[in-house]
């Protein structure tokens, strides 16, 4: 599928990553963007210090995050179905304002002492306000940068987003410091309304019509016999790739602090693999928007690849031995994290139908979510070296279904 002509080529020849990196409209469309996934990964931290004061208990915090996710992860599918029959900045305004209004409903009911189960229903109502929000900012990014930077932009969005998985926390924990037990989920509510005001007002925010929209207007039956169904063998192996992805990079993080301990190096040890699992992504990321252009392959190929290495490396970290052994397996696993969040957002745009963007980058972000759910459910169930082994039947998964989709595509000779 081809993309929208919505921003210009540069009349003149510029290195495409200073020209990216000097291009305001970008880094405006990236700061919405942290700030669209900044809420799920503050929640752990912020909810459990509301709850410990809140209700007395900090497990509740549990039950608050579980029904901010799952409300989020279960509508963004859907709001990208409603968004994508709209323009301009109705839809992600009023869902970022939603999500706004309920994580501050959260702090004030708290405060006054509400149940666990009014909490957890205010918790509910953020969640909608955030669900599609993922997959709507998405479509944007092609209305800021010209199509020829894409893969450059979403390299460099992918390593921000490494530092916010580092930072995200670390922030709700500063506020909890700073401003009290509800310091966290208000700098939620307050991040989610400066989303809201981004949204609104900034730049390159608005949802321009697609070609596709305006030919249905002035077409529409005909237009609707035209429809392309979304769920294509492309697009579904590249939701795979997402669930793979996200199973085994989950594996990994949340087998963190029991492989620490396995080596005895406790709680600050299952720290610092986070820490070099996220530096080491970073690192990578900033080199795959360097040298994205050079680099042999094709999307399929590059994505088959980085998943077979990652899926090794989750099976090297669960047999590692030595803490040098884990932290090299630790590595190799993170190199792979940016570039390939950043080859997969690109690659799934050219399987998915002009007037259906929403929908499928909502349905990639609730795949990506089942991969991490089921990272956690296998190392609660399972011995860790299993737990980290799984994941590689999923990446084998992923890799078939690749295969089999650029063979349909291949032209018969």
């Amino acid at each position: 599928m081809s993309t929208d002509a919505s921003v210009k080529e540069s009349p003149t020849p510029v290195r495409p990553l200073r020209e990216l990196l000097s291009h305001r409209p970008y880094w405006v469309w990236t700061l919405i963007t942290q700030l669209v996934n900044a809420p799920a990964l503050m929640a752990a931290i912020a909810f459990a210090g509301l709850a410990a004061a809140g209700t007395g208990e900090a497990k509740d915090g549990g039950f608050m995050v579980a029904s901010l996710i799952l409300a989020d992860v279960a509508s963004s599918g859907i709001i990208g179905k409603v968004a994508d029959r709209t323009s301009g900045r109705v839809v992600p305004v009023v869902s970022a304002a939603l999500a706004a209004a309920g994580l501050a409903s959260v702090v004030v009911a708290a405060l006054a002492d509400a149940s666990l189960v009014a909490l957890c229903a205010l918790c509910v109502v953020a969640g909608l306000g955030l669900g599609g929000l993922t997959g709507l900012t998405r479509t944007l990014l092609n209305s800021v940068v010209p199509e020829r930077l894409l893969e450059r932009a979403l390299a460099v969005n992918a390593t921000a987003m490494e530092a916010l998985v580092v930072l995200a926390p670390l922030i709700a924990g500063g506020a909890i410091f700073v401003f009290g037990w509800t310091g966290g989920v208000a700098t939620m509510a307050v991040g989610a309304g400066l989303l809201a005001l981004l949204l609104a007002f900034a730049r390159g925010a608005a949802r321009p019509a697609s070609a596709v929209h305006m030919a249905e207007a002035a077409h529409p039956d005909s237009a609707r016999k035209r429809r392309e169904p979304l769920w294509n063998l492309g697009f579904i192996a590249w939701l795979m790739v997402g669930i793979a992805f996200s199973h085994t990079l989950g594996a990994i993080e949340t087998g963190a602090l029991p492989l620490a301990q396995k080596l005895e190096f406790g709680v600050l040890g299952g720290g610092s693999i986070i820490a070099v699992l996220a530096v080491s992504g970073i690192t990578a990321g900033v080199g795959y928007a360097v040298f994205a252009d050079r680099l042999p392959g094709g999307p399929s190929l590059r994505a088959g690849v980085l998943l077979t290495v990652v899926a090794a490396a989750a099976v090297g970290v669960g047999q590692a031995g030595t803490w040098t052994a884990l932290t090299a397996m630790v590595v190799v696993a993170g190199v792979c994290t940016a570039p390939l969040n950043a080859i997969r957002s690109f690659a799934v745009e050219k399987v998915i139908p002009a007037d259906r963007r929403a929908e499928g980058f909502g349905w990639l972000y609730t795949a990506g979510s089942g991969g991490f759910a089921a990272s956690g459910l296998g190392m609660s169930t399972l011995p860790l070296g299993v737990a980290l082994s799984l994941p590689a039947i999923t990446c084998l998964a992923a890799v078939c279904l690749l295969l089999a989709a650029a063979t349909r595509r291949r032209p018969a000779v």
